[in-house]
């Protein structure tokens, strides 16, 4: 085999394997900074389901980045976009249904708040979710949604500050759902 023809065929082979990996080349969240401390995961290859497509993962973890931020892009259809859209615009069913998650038999021991959030063009909701004790700190959502058609676009926030998690929520959903 001549050396030209080798080249070729090993070229050919690498742009094939090229492409077919760019499914495990992670997308990062529009609105976050981008690189270190910075990282996100390639969802597509991983998370792939029939419900919910994963569309893109980035998260920021202490002792590197303060406070600690897990940002998220979902698309759904069907009776998932649905039901999302309807607890994006009325977060307090949300709150209900895990304050008394059906089949439980002891009550929950988790302090649940929940807060419509306005100045966006987009529904969304707040969450701070404590034990009720206090014996640990406080975790923080925040999640927007845009509906197109069949398809319903989320951002979802989780950190370990209200401020932040609300703040890089409505960065994320300006770039990501756009306006």
């Amino acid at each position: 085999m001549s050396l030209r023809l080798l080249c070729s065929r090993l070229l050919l082979l690498i742009l094939a394997l090229s492409l077919s990996s760019c499914g495990y080349i992670p997308r990062p969240v529009a609105g976050v900074p981008p690189g270190t401390p910075w990282d996100a995961l390639p969802l597509r290859k991983w998370l792939a389901e029939d419900r919910a497509e994963p569309i893109a993962l980035s998260f920021c973890t202490p002792p590197e980045c303060s406070p600690g931020l897990a940002v998220s892009v979902v698309r759904m259809t069907g009776k998932d976009a649905d039901v999302t859209e309807a607890l994006l615009k009325d977060p307090e069913r949300l709150a209900r249904g895990l304050r008394s998650p059906a089949g439980r038999e002891k009550p929950v021991k988790t302090r649940i708040a929940v807060e419509r959030l306005t100045g966006s063009p987009f529904p969304g909701f707040a969450i701070d979710l404590a034990p009720a004790d206090g014996g640990k700190p406080p975790a923080y959502g925040a999640a927007f949604g845009k509906r197109e058609g069949e398809t319903l676009s989320v951002v979802l926030v989780i950190g370990e500050t209200q401020d932040a998690v609300r703040e890089t929520a409505k960065q994320v959903a300006a770039r990501e759902l756009g306006s």
